[in-house]
């Protein structure tokens, strides 16, 4: 790569930071960002949901940044810059030219669920670097057949691991399609074995912390069945894999073909059969569509060289460059809040009307909002803080209460935004919140701030604790509508029929 076309990739990079690190003024933590931010503060090898790489990485952000928007935003916006040179250098490999690794450079930048998902402090934004990095060493080991290479590979697997378990799909993908072809050499080769060692070693900790805790992960997986995957319909899936890619589609379906029919990419036309495994994998198992997210940057690699194939003029392959860019920005509101909230509310129904697709404000459950759940979950956590607080301030002996959150986004925002009030660490059953109960307390309780959204008021703990106090006062609720915490209540219970104690034993039961 000459330098000053290595300077431009740079540039591109950059501008993916900064864009990042200025999200919507009018936004606020994301609900996941709120629990995952919450795990430095329990620091450990694994959580109810999720290893431990977002929790430490969180411990370092905010070690440096402090607890604020900012600090949740960094690590995704640095890693999304990583992530479009990473990509340029796998189009390099693939030996594209400049203008292959500038597509897939902006292709990066600009694509839908890419930015989207590194708008927000979540796993997902180190899943896809690390399978894109997973890509790039085959990539190297396949052009040099150096066996160190195997070794990284086995590092960044390992490592992988430990941020989400999806790279298993990966994995038995890769081990799936390679014995079909030639490169199933590898399987005599001692240096794979040392890898996939390597990989079993760094994943180690995690999987003696499962084992540990009785398999959460499992005990998750049957949570989503139940929940979340049950509303995804497979058509669907399908759809939402071009879509999220928009509007670098476009180039890519046709990608696809010459890549399986062009003789220079012979030797790498097995990556598109993994990419289609790990598709048909999560298609069959219901999974969610962004599942597959770590895959498109080299799907976007693989549009870029059919651009650079099929286009010599200069002059034209610019305005091709010049019209994706175009596009990207003009679809960019439907990635990252860059407009108010009324005019994106605007904004998605035109899009829908135009389309006739509505399906970015569609809920993980099958509801539609008015903004889609990404933004409708930045909404309220403030509000939600500054009533609890209002609340903890009514208590009279602070000894003998403590605050409980019905959801890990309304528990993480009193453990976070709570900071500046000097709030107490919250308790909740919820995610890995309930990997922190207490057994028993040691002073018993007499009052009890009680958060508690519209959804969970007929769950048998709020029903059980309105029966066990004498006393229940509404505190305040949260009052804006376009926030998924819409009407979540914070409530004081006073006077206790009896031992606290008893009671929370029976409300544990289950947890321990």
């Amino acid at each position: 790569m000459k330098y000053k076309h290595q300077l431009i990739i740079t540039f591109i990079a950059l501008i993916n930071v900064v864009l990042h690190l200025l999200p919507g003024f009018h936004f606020e933590y994301h609900r996941d960002e709120l629990l995952y931010f919450s795990l430095c503060n329990h620091l450990d090898f694994g959580y109810a949901t999720t290893p431990p790489f977002v929790g430490f990485m969180a411990f370092v952000s905010k070690s440096i940044f402090g607890y604020s928007v900012f600090s949740a935003r960094f690590f995704p916006a640095l890693f999304s810059g990583l992530l479009v040179y990473l990509t340029a250098m796998i189009a390099k490999e693939l030996n594209g030219n400049f203008y292959s690794q500038l597509i897939s450079a902006i292709g990066i930048a600009g694509s839908m669920l890419l930015v989207m998902m590194y708008g927000v402090f979540t796993p997902y934004c180190f899943d896809i670097f690390f399978w894109t990095l997973i890509i790039y060493f085959i990539v190297k080991y396949v052009k040099t057949n150096i066996d160190y290479y195997l070794i990284i590979l086995g590092i960044v697997i390992g490592f992988s691991f430990l941020n989400k378990y999806n790279v298993l799909f990966l994995l038995a993908a890769i081990l799936i399609v390679i014995p079909f072809t030639k490169h199933r050499h590898v399987f005599s080769n001692i240096f794979f074995y040392r890898g996939l060692l390597l990989s079993l070693i760094i994943a180690l900790p995690n999987i003696i912390w499962q084992v540990m805790h009785n398999l959460p992960v499992l005990g998750h997986m049957k949570e989503l069945n139940e929940t979340q995957l049950v509303n995804v319909n497979r058509i669907v899936f399908i759809i939402e894999q071009l879509i999220f890619l928009l509007p670098y589609t476009i180039i890519i379906l046709p990608g696809v073909v010459s890549f399986l029919i062009n003789k220079q990419y012979k030797e790498f036309r097995f990556l598109l059969s993994v990419s289609g495994v790990v598709i048909l994998l999560f298609l069959m198992l219901s999974g969610k569509s962004l599942y597959t997210s770590g895959l498109f940057p080299f799907l976007i690699v693989v549009g870029a060289l059919f651009v650079e194939k099929q286009i010599s003029n200069r002059y034209l392959i610019s305005a091709v460059v010049t019209g994706l860019i175009v596009l990207s920005i003009l679809l960019l509101p439907l990635s990252l809040p860059v407009i108010k909230t009324e005019k994106m509310i605007s904004y998605f129904d035109r899009f829908a009307n135009i389309t006739g697709a509505d399906f970015l404000r569609k809920d993980e459950d099958g509801n539609y909002r008015k903004l889609p759940q990404i933004n409708a979950d930045m909404l309220g956590w403030k509000q939600i803080t500054e009533i609890t607080n209002k609340a903890w301030s009514l208590v009279e002996n602070k000894k003998r209460s403590f605050i409980f959150c019905a959801n890990y986004g309304q528990a993480g925002a009193i453990s976070i935004i709570g900071k500046k009030y000097k709030l107490p660490e919250p308790i909740s059953f919820s995610d890995s919140y309930r990997l922190w109960l207490p057994h028993e307390f040691k002073n018993d309780i007499d009052e009890l701030v009680y958060v508690v959204g519209e959804d969970a008021m007929e769950s048998g703990n709020f029903k059980d604790t309105k029966e066990f106090f004498k006393e229940m006062i509404e505190i305040g609720q949260v009052d804006n509508a376009l926030a998924i915490e819409h009407k979540t209540r914070v409530y004081l219970f006073k006077k206790p029929k009896a031992n606290f104690n008893e009671f929370w034993k029976s409300q544990i039961k289950g947890y321990y």
